[in-house]
């Protein structure tokens, strides 16, 4: 069994007001401890709209922005997910996550889960948990850990319907069928693989539960930034550290990239990426000056070198990585 319902069954055992199909706000807030900010009626983490908004302006790809802050810094190793197919991979993808649990049947199990739900006047599993869906939102799917066979969650139909209440694609981490159907809404949808079937044998065990995707554990209200190779969940209280970092990092990768061009074939690779980064002074004062005129240009407060030298981030800046 899965190590996010392991965790789900603990809490169902220890508290009363649990329920196995998700998690309820006090769950989500005692299972995010370290985000201080906004949170839905929900629970989840809020991130603002406006560290989205730079995050889509940066275009950070979702790894290489990530990389340095998540695992250099803070420990946190397994954030990246790949090996998806990517339907409109040129859009790239910035949102809040919601989590979906589905596993294989079990017909005891099932028929508890949609007997409340049905008493509740509520739809099928995979479709009242879109209702729930807000602007901005990520859905984030797991199909029995990745199914295509008989793991299909939408036609083009209710990607549709997923495209219209969040304003945003989505990520399943199992099938799809209907792609010619859903292309031409122009909306990225990271996907496991095609099948031409149904909904088969699963049943939904979790909404807003922690999942896994590939190597991650995504938790409700992650940052989640996809791009042409993959995607990257980010704990929500360390997406503005993500992206100023990003922001700069983009920045002094511009400029190493302007003077490789300019060198031509007498270019000197290890003069740009050293061991742990650039070495000589020279470069690392004129890099420094093109980060700090084009934060100005963007309204942006300079950085100094100190600060700089501060974020121990990476080797790819002005400045080699620091100890």
């Amino acid at each position: 069994m899965k190590a996010p319902m392991l965790l789900l069954g603990l809490l169902c055992a220890a508290t009363a007001s649990a329920q196995l199909d998700g998690f309820g706000r006090e769950q989500l807030i005692k299972y995010t401890p370290t985000w201080k900010g906004d949170r839905f009626s929900d629970g989840r983490p809020k991130i603002s709209d406006g560290i989205l908004k730079r995050i889509r302006d940066t275009r950070m790809t979702s790894e290489e922005a990530a990389w340095g802050p998540l695992k250099l810094i803070h420990n946190y190793h397994h954030q990246w997910a790949g090996g998806f197919e990517i339907l409109n991979r040129e859009k790239g993808l910035v949102g809040r996550a919601f989590t979906c649990q589905f596993m294989p049947g079990r017909a005891e199990v099932a028929g508890v889960i949609e007997g409340e739900a049905a008493a509740k006047d509520l739809s099928q599993h995979n479709v009242r948990m879109m209702d729930m869906l807000q602007p901005g939102d990520v859905l984030v799917v797991d199909m029995a850990g990745g199914r295509v066979v008989d793991g299909v969650v939408v036609g083009d139909n209710l990607a549709l319907a997923i495209f219209v209440k969040t304003g945003n694609g989505f990520v399943v981490n199992g099938g799809i069928r209907d792609q010619e159907g859903i292309e031409p809404h122009g909306f990225p949808l990271y996907h496991r693989g095609a099948w031409p079937g149904i909904f088969g044998d699963l049943m939904m065990t979790g909404i807003n539960v922690p999942i896994q995707v590939g190597d991650v554990t995504v938790m409700p209200g992650d940052v989640v930034v996809g791009d042409r190779e993959g995607v990257t969940f980010i704990p929500p209280h360390l997406a503005e550290e993500v992206v100023a970092n990003a922001e700069l990092y983009t920045i002094a990768d511009e400029w190493r990239a302007e003077k490789i061009r300019a060198a031509g074939p007498s270019l000197v690779i290890s003069r740009y990426y050293g061991r742990t980064g650039m070495r000589d002074p020279a470069l690392q004062k004129e890099c420094m000056a093109y980060v700090n005129r084009r934060l100005v240009e963007k309204g942006q407060a300079p950085v100094s070198e100190e600060q700089w030298k501060a974020k121990r981030h990476s080797g790819s800046g002005c400045f080699p990585r620091q100890p």
